[in-house]
């Protein structure tokens, strides 16, 4: 009873949360189209900013429709770990920035474009099984999953570098270093979460790397290491966009 109500009051909580961004980058969709006279590169911070308004409500409709958990990860850290890795990038939005010049900001918008994109592909795969805590809803295993065992994640670090690459400055570095090690701690969390629920699990494991395709580099299972957001389009006026959380 009481992981049912958590999944429901967790479900309600993030609809909100992943909602309210969505219309803060719509938002931000108008401001740049408004300004569009004025801003750099405007063709792919548009672009930028409309995937990630599709992997938004991608994200709130698959919370609205996602599978009741099988088993939780059990305890207070997966939960904040989760969090954390979840909505963490987000601090960069209030943060001083570096100069960044154009050159690196073509790189970093096309690096976000790519994830995003990845990233919608990759939810389409996962459906109803998708989850921001580490819980067991459906094993799957075909698709992008068939070739690294965490391909989301995987998405989601190439626009966290392209985000963090149009923010750039040693308090984005820092607070890079930091969301990346809660992301590689989720990872270990969903997987012994994955290995009590679906004896399966073990021979996908044996056969899937984790992160990178075509890897047989595994970090040591208790390593405790720790799932877009849009580049700025520099103008006259600057535009700070919402990165999307990592799921």
């Amino acid at each position: 009873m009481i992981g049912r109500l958590e999944d429901i009051t967790g479900k309600i909580f993030l609809v909100l949360a992943f909602f309210y961004l969505a219309l803060q980058q719509i938002a931000s969709i108008v401001t740049i189209i408004r300004l569009r006279g004025n801003v750099e590169l405007f063709p792919l911070a548009l672009s930028s900013r409309l995937l990630g308004l599709l992997f938004l409500c991608f994200v709130v409709c698959l919370t609205v429709v996602r599978l009741p958990p099988r088993q939780s990860a059990e305890g207070i850290e997966p939960r904040l770990s989760a969090l954390a890795g979840t909505f963490g990038l987000m601090v960069l939005v209030v943060l001083p920035r570096g100069t960044v010049g154009q050159g690196m900001l073509i790189a970093s918008t096309f690096l976000i474009l790519i994830g995003t994109a990845l990233s919608i592909y990759c939810l389409f795969w996962l459906g109803r099984s998708f989850s921001v805590m580490a819980t067991a809803r459906k094993l799957v295993t075909t698709g992008p999953y068939a070739i690294v065992r965490h391909p989301l994640y995987a998405a989601e670090a190439i626009s966290a570098v392209g985000f963090l690459i149009a923010n750039w400055s040693l308090a984005a570095l820092l607070v890079g270093a930091v969301h990346f090690a809660f992301q590689f701690r989720r990872m270990f969390n969903e997987e012994r979460v994955l290995r009590r629920t679906f004896p399966e699990y073990a021979s996908y494991a044996s056969s899937v790397p984790k992160f990178i395709p075509g890897s047989s580099f595994t970090l040591p299972s208790g390593l405790p290491l720790w799932r877009g957001a849009y580049s700025d389009a520099r103008s006259r006026e600057t535009i700070r966009a919402y990165p999307a959380p990592m799921g």
